[in-house]
Formats: C-alpha cells, sequence, structure tokens
C-alpha cells in the first residue's frame, strides 16, 4: 500500500497541473481579438513573465543553478518558439495537434527503457491520443511541413524531465531563465513585424504573466510531484479546456475536424484515467 505522504505528494501535483492547464486554455481568450505578430506575441508575454518572476531569482539563496536547471530552461524557451514557428508555418490547429503528441513520445521512451510494461490498458489511450493528434495534424492538408509541430511534442517532455532533474532549484528561477531564454530567442524573429497596439500588447502581457508566469511555475513544481506518463497525460486537460472557453464566452463553436480530434484526445485521457483507477483499486 502506498504511503500516505506519497500520495498526498501526487495529488497536490496533480492539482497545480490541472490548475495550469486551466491558465493555460483561459489564455486563449485573452489573446483571441488581439492583432499581434506571433513573436512579437512570445517576446511580450515571456518579457511579462520574466518581471514578474524576477524576484523568484533571489530563492537561490547561494544554490547552484546547475545545468538541469539551465537545460530545463533551454527546452521551455525552445518548446515556446517551435510551437510558435508551428503556428507560423501550418496553422494554430496543427500545431496543438504536434504539442499533444506528448504523452506519445513519453509512452515510447518509457517503453524502450523498460520503465513501465506495455499493456493493452496503456497501448488503447495512446491510440486515441495519437488518432486525434493525427486528426489535428493532417486536418488542414498533408506536406512535409506537417511533421514540423512535431517538435513541441518532443521539446515539451524533456523540458519536464529536466525540470524533475534540477532538484531543489526553486521553480519560479528555472521560469525566469526560461523566459528570459525565450525573449532573447524570439527577438530577432521581429525585425520587420509591425508593433502591436499599446492595449493589444497589455492584454498579451496579461496572458504572459498569467500564463507563462505563473501558469508554468504551479507547473514547474507539480511535475516535481508526479511521474513523467502522469504529468503529460493532465496537461490533456488543455486541449478540451481550450474550445470550451471559446464557446462560451465568445460563442465560437469548433469545426468538425477540430470537434474530432478533442474528442479523440479526450477519450485517450479518460480512458487513461480509469484504468489507473482501476490500478490503484486493485493494489488498495
Amino acid at each position: 500500500m502506498e504511503p500516505a505522504t506519497t500520495r498526498n505528494e501526487k495529488i497536490l501535483g496533480a492539482g497545480q497541473i490541472l490548475l495550469a492547464a486551466l491558465l493555460w486554455s483561459s489564455a486563449g481568450l485573452v489573446i483571441r481579438g488581439v492583432s499581434c505578430d506571433m513573436f512579437w506575441l512570445l517576446v511580450i508575454r515571456s518579457g511579462a513573465a520574466c518581471l514578474v518572476l524576477a524576484p523568484g531569482l533571489g530563492a537561490l539563496r547561494g544554490r547552484r543553478f546547475g545545468l538541469n536547471a539551465f537545460l530545463a530552461a533551454l527546452l521551455y524557451a525552445l518548446f515556446m518558439v517551435a510551437f510558435a514557428v508551428s503556428t507560423r508555418v501550418v496553422g494554430a490547429a496543427q500545431a496543438v495537434g504536434g504539442q499533444y503528441t506528448a504523452p506519445l513520445f513519453v509512452y515510447l521512451a518509457l517503453a524502450v527503457q523498460r520503465k513501465l510494461r506495455v499493456r493493452l490498458s496503456g497501448v488503447l489511450p495512446m491510440a486515441l491520443i495519437a488518432a486525434g493528434c493525427a486528426v489535428a495534424l493532417v486536418g488542414g492538408g498533408l506536406t512535409p511541413l506537417t511533421l514540423l509541430p512535431l517538435a513541441s511534442g518532443v521539446l515539451f517532455p524533456l523540458y519536464s524531465a529536466f525540470l524533475r532533474r534540477a532538484g531543489d532549484v526553486p521553480a519560479g528561477a528555472v521560469m525566469c531563465v526560461g523566459n528570459l531564454l525565450c525573449v532573447l530567442i524570439s527577438l530577432p524573429f521581429t525585425w520587420g513585424a509591425a508593433l502591436p497596439r499599446l492595449s493589444d500588447a497589455g492584454l498579451v502581457a496579461l496572458a504572459g504573466v498569467l500564463v507563462n508566469g505563473f501558469g508554468y511555475t504551479v507547473y514547474a513544481r507539480g511535475t516535481r510531484r508526479v511521474d513523467a506518463l502522469a504529468g503529460v497525460m493532465l496537461c490533456l486537460a488543455e486541449p478540451v479546456l481550450n474550445p470550451v472557453w471559446v464557446w462560451l464566452f465568445l460563442g465560437e463553436a469548433p469545426g468538425g475536424t477540430a470537434l474530432a480530434s478533442l474528442l479523440l484526445i479526450l477519450a485517450g485521457g479518460v480512458l487513461d484515467a480509469a484504468f489507473a483507477a482501476l490500478r490503484t483499486r486493485r493494489r488498495a
């Protein structure tokens, strides 16, 4: 039987990741009506988050910001940039589809390393998620560029893995550096792009504080309390909630392809949770 302390830590971690997914999903509402170049959006969002998180660097208190923490910050920045590039080149729907291949890459890596047993109860949810991602990726047509969004699906679990290896380095410090790197990487790509209006920049900065600042910091804390696969599976709440908020508050219903992708990913997540609950009950 699992110790109560460990179980409570996992519950807390799961709650933190779900809160982060809730914040990530709400960002679409904030920037939906904003007219802003994608890379200016990255610079403003990450810049605002970096300023808010800067006091977190003081929490290091002499502790070394080691290689694992730096790699986590760098991979976070590359993930954000990869998602922006995918959105610009192939479209938002395909970019999101690529992002949510993350559980598939984690499951495959764990299986190859023999850190989990390949069972039907694990394969079925992954098959449904893979189908949902495939629908999103090829919905706008199949070209060689369709594979570009898969970079996000690889970078996100790598970022999460190095976060767990960063040990006692405060999550706020890692995310502050990550957002700073994101600004530095994105800024050259804004060359020639029109500056956003002040009102639009303000909304984007607000999204940066909520999503890049608070949201990813909460996720960074939560992912250290759960295993790798559970962490990325909980993140699937975001693609489910995002169109819900848009529909409820803006009245925009998802299209047929987006809805099919959403339902397949949701079915995979629900099925995985159901199998996990059954395994927990058997061990109790």
